[in-house]
């Protein structure tokens, strides 16, 4: 059931002030992808025409054990 006196033109006129602050965090999200995908864009080309130097590798110091041996021995079973 609707309201018997709507009034379209008196209630746009009474939430002019919400319908600017919507229509500006819109405007604003909208800036704010158009400069990600700029910045995106411009840092992604950087000037190596796709060709790289090969991955990076990063090698951790390892130990290396023989297989089936131990640094310590393991204490026997007691019964």
């Amino acid at each position: 059931m609707s309201a018997p006196d709507t009034n379209i033109d008196k209630q746009e006129k009474h939430h002019r002030t919400s319908l600017w602050g919507a229509r500006g965090a819109m405007a604003f999200g909208v800036l704010i992808m158009i400069g990600v995908v700029g910045y995106t864009f411009v840092v992604g080309s950087s000037g190596n025409d796709g060709e790289s130097d090969g991955p990076t590798v990063s090698t951790a110091p390892t130990d290396i054990y023989a297989p089936g041996t131990n640094s310590s021995e393991t204490p026997a079973a007691t019964e």
